[in-house]
């Protein structure tokens, strides 16, 4: 059995990924500038965003690998 996502920011439809820490919510469309959130916070505007919630974990486990320069073997292929 998959556990499901926590109400956080990472597993909501409203949230944009920037980077491995953050993004920025667009609840609110057609602003100038969304406010920043990270990727643990919460609020009342939650709503699931399915399997976009293990696309965005899987890329920030991409992005910190690269960081570190560790190669990760994905079923796809290998991120250098």
């Amino acid at each position: 059995m998959i556990p499901l996502p926590k109400k956080i920011c990472l597993s909501c439809r409203n949230f944009s990924l920037q980077n491995s820490d953050g993004g920025v919510c667009k609840v609110v469309k057609g602003l100038a500038s969304y406010p920043l959130k990270a990727t643990g916070d919460t609020c009342d505007q939650w709503k699931d965003c399915g399997q976009q919630y293990f696309i965005r974990t899987g890329w920030i486990k991409a992005q910190l690998a690269e960081e570190k320069g560790i190669k990760v073997i994905t079923g796809t292929g290998i991120i250098n």
